[in-house]
């Protein structure tokens, strides 16, 4: 597999979680309610998930313009459409 598809779908994945745990920090399903909390565990989230696919991806993905459009980017609009469908519906 490309390491460009594999970077682009591990933060796709994990946007996913990070949605999931966004709105339930939204909704107040853990005890309490906070928007702002939810946007930093996303951005802790992506953060960790830079560094995974920094080591599986080595040296073959450089450069901040790269990750920016193969990482950073697809999970950012997959987490904010993830998330608005979530708080939406659920």
């Amino acid at each position: 597999m490309d390491k460009t598809v594999m970077v682009t779908s591990i933060h796709i994945v994990f946007a996913l979680i990070a949605a999931l745990i966004s709105t339930a920090l939204t909704l107040g399903w853990l005890g309490f309610k906070n928007d702002v909390f939810a946007f930093f565990v996303a951005a802790i989230i992506l953060y960790f998930v830079g560094q995974l696919s920094q080591r599986v991806a080595g040296e073959e993905i450089s450069g901040f313009s790269q990750w920016l459009w193969d990482g950073i980017a697809p999970f950012f609009f997959t987490w904010v459409i993830s998330f608005t469908l979530f708080v939406m519906y659920l």
